[in-house]
Parts: structure tokens; sequence; C-alpha cells
């Protein structure tokens, strides 16, 4: 199981990656939809990256890891006149961290640290 998750986990990177450096058009007002996309896919990558590594430190490796990802998209962001960095944007992200690494263990399938 965990090498499915593993794969499911690195496609979800993968198209979060590709997601984030589209040009969507551009639209200076926040998009409520915009922040629900993004707890919505940090929640599918955290749920991913426990299922992939069951044994990982939930808050020190995945949420420290995933969030730093969702602000490396924010800095390449900053760089592409089609977006825009946006701390709302990280927030969201690590809401949805939140949502799913604060669940108990049994509920997303984990096995408690050695």
């Amino acid at each position: 199981m965990p090498l499915l998750a593993r794969v499911a986990f690195v496609t979800a990177l993968i198209a979060v990656s590709i997601g984030a450096v589209l040009d969507l058009g551009h639209s200076p007002v926040v998009r409520w939809n915009d922040k629900f996309e993004h707890i919505a896919a940090f929640a599918l990558l955290a749920f991913l990256a426990c299922a992939a590594y069951p044994r990982a430190q939930r808050w020190q490796r995945v949420f420290a890891r995933l969030l730093c990802y969702g602000l490396l998209i924010e800095c390449v962001q900053w760089w592409l006149p089609w977006r825009e960095f946006s701390l709302l944007d990280l927030a969201a992200d690590a809401l949805g961290l939140c949502l799913v690494l604060a669940l108990p263990d049994a509920w997303i399938g984990r096995r408690p640290p050695e």
C-alpha cells in the first residue's frame, strides 16, 4: 500500500506544481474559491504523505516540508507575471495541512512512529 500511496503522492505533487505555474488569468480581487482550492490541495497532499510515509513524524516532517513546498510555490509565483505571491494562499495551505494532520492516526491509516 505505501508504494501506491507514494505514486499517488508524487503524482499529486506534480499536478499541484503544474497548476501553480499555469496562466489562469489575472484577478486583482481575492477569490475565496481560490483559497478553498489551496485548502483542498494541501489537505490531499497531507493525506497522501501520511499514507505514503506512515512512520514519518507528522508535524516535524510532513507539515514542515509541505508548508515549505507551499512557500516555494508562492516564491516561484512571485517571479511569474501572470501569478502573484500571496501570504493568504500560504495560510490556506497551512489550514489544509492542519485539517488532515490533526486527525487521529486511525482515521488516516497511520501507524505510530517507532
